[in-house]
């Protein structure tokens, strides 16, 4: 007993596709406040100015590396989509990251505590704004309504507000359904080198009851079934899966306190079965 223990995989093996993605997600959310924040690449139309690696620049010339660097996350996008399905939005998007968080609060306060919710979603949607209005202005315009640019900002502002709100507000169901990045990976060429299924031989039969791997999938699909299901409006398949790994991760959690390996994994080749 004291043997099968031992073998028993920590928790860092349970949690290893969590703990890289969060790692990842996190670095990029430092990565989106520093770069602004330290004048590496900045617009700041309030100023009618920009920053390159802490030189001060005319407007134009701090436009034209986010212009690129814009360009560069769209052809990257369209790259990963045709080699890994949407990794992107499970690896790299900060908004299915915030998203995602949002969903987890909404389920741990419940339905009986709707206004502490939103609250907590108003808040979120004023950081994840100023995340991004970071990059093209100096938020202290927010505060100056002498600064030429205070009205069109709060214009701006107001504008994106309930969009982001919304998106916060339904969590991962804005990924699902609202998110065009996501619609656009669905409805172009794509190809998932690894696909989530069940390992062979092994079939829904051999899974029992627990359901845990649908529990963690941010994306309400079914990772035994979806590599080899078609994808249909009502019944999405794997052109839905963000390739997070959190399925495997709650397999692998539950199947270590059986002392057994799990049953679901990333596969290659998914061979044509009985699910």
């Amino acid at each position: 007993m004291a043997e099968a223990l031992s073998q028993q995989p920590s928790w860092w093996q349970t949690h290893k596709f969590t703990i890289a993605r969060n790692t990842v997600y996190i670095s990029i959310v430092i990565a989106l406040i520093l770069i602004p924040e330290l004048k590496i690449i900045k617009v700041d139309i309030a100023h009618n100015e920009s920053w390159l690696f802490g030189e001060r620049r005319s407007l134009i010339d701090g436009l034209i590396p986010v212009i690129a660097a814009l360009g560069f996350f769209a052809i990257l996008v369209i790259v990963i989509n045709m080699i890994q399905g949407r990794l992107f939005c499970g690896l790299i998007c900060p908004g299915g990251w915030f998203a995602e968080i949002q969903e987890k609060i909404k389920r741990k306060i419940g339905k009986h505590h709707k206004l502490a919710y939103i609250f907590i979603t108003f808040i979120s949607t004023i950081a994840f704004a100023a995340l991004f209005f970071n990059w093209v202005t100096d938020l202290r315009v927010f505060f100056y309504y002498t600064n030429p640019s205070f009205i069109p900002m709060w214009v701006a502002f107001l504008v994106a507000f309930p969009i982001f709100f919304w998106e916060l507000y339904i969590g991962k169901r804005w990924c699902r359904t609202f998110c065009p990045t996501g619609i656009y990976q669905k409805l172009t060429p794509h190809f998932y080198y690894y696909k989530p299924a069940l390992i062979p031989p092994y079939t829904t039969k051999d899974c029992g009851t627990c359901r845990e791997c649908l529990k963690a999938c941010p994306m309400a699909l079914d990772p035994r079934k979806i590599a080899l299901m078609e994808d249909t409006i009502n019944r999405p398949g794997l052109s839905s899966c963000i390739v997070c790994g959190e399925c495997v991760d709650a397999c692998t959690d539950v199947w270590a306190k059986k002392g057994k390996p799990p049953i679901l994994g990333f596969l290659h080749e998914v061979p044509v079965r009985q699910v």
